[in-house]
């Protein structure tokens, strides 16, 4: 009874008549109508809503006559080339829903946007032998950031770094700076293990109230 009634409140669909098949050569197009010369003469023809391969000139169509309108159901050969184009007349979606849709290609795979291209997934992994990004801006937020790199080469104008606590540890470390390097802090804690040296050419330690030297031998002069 349940398929009984799921059948009385389907949606009808519509049923052609007088269908006939007939073969042609696509002449030429100006879409969404393409003149097709078939057996029964040169025929005007819109495409099928299930055909997505767009005809071209020259194919070998397969058309269906209903009354006075003629459709382009496939493509059954296209004799000069085997490339093709996909053209959708609305939006599309994919669903794979109990499995997974695997694009691959022999050379290359782009992916153009008008407006915007959205990844969305639990888990997003990209693996190459070279990458390449291209931005005018460029924004990147996140909980944690863990980066693993044999070398890194960054070059910028302005770099700005804001941070509650930053903490380095280095092996060695090698610095130059051209112009003007300076620090300021509440406290400046320093500890070297051996031997601390500074050079320059003049040097000024300035105290609002106390400087305080301690060491077992001072040597001045």
């Amino acid at each position: 009874m349940k398929n009984v009634s799921m059948l009385h409140s389907a949606a009808p669909i519509d049923i052609a008549t007088e269908i006939v098949s007939v073969q042609g050569v696509t002449q030429s197009s100006i879409e969404p109508v393409f003149m097709v010369l078939s057996s029964l003469g040169v025929l005007r023809a819109s495409l099928a809503f299930s055909c997505l391969v767009a005809p071209q000139q020259g194919d070998r169509v397969l058309l269906s006559r209903s009354h006075s309108e003629n459709h382009i159901l496939a493509i059954i050969e296209r004799p000069n080339a085997n490339d093709m184009a996909i053209a959708f007349p609305g939006n599309v979606s994919m669903t794979a829903s109990a499995g997974s849709i695997n694009i691959a290609s022999q050379h290359k795979l782009a992916l153009t946007s008008a407006e915007k291209t959205l990844v969305t997934a639990p888990v997003l992994g990209i693996s190459s032998l070279k990458t390449t990004l291209l931005s005018k801006e460029l924004a990147v937020e996140g909980d944690t950031f863990t980066s693993q790199w044999r070398q890194v080469n960054s070059i910028a104008k302005v770099f700005h770094l804001l941070t509650d606590t930053l903490t380095q540890r280095i092996k060695n470390s090698f610095k130059v700076v051209e112009g003007v390097d300076q620090q300021s802090s509440q406290n400046h804690i320093q500890t070297v293990d051996k031997t601390m040296t500074l050079r320059s050419r003049d040097a000024v330690i300035t105290a609002r109230k106390d400087m305080k030297i301690d060491g077992e031998r001072i040597h001045m002069g």
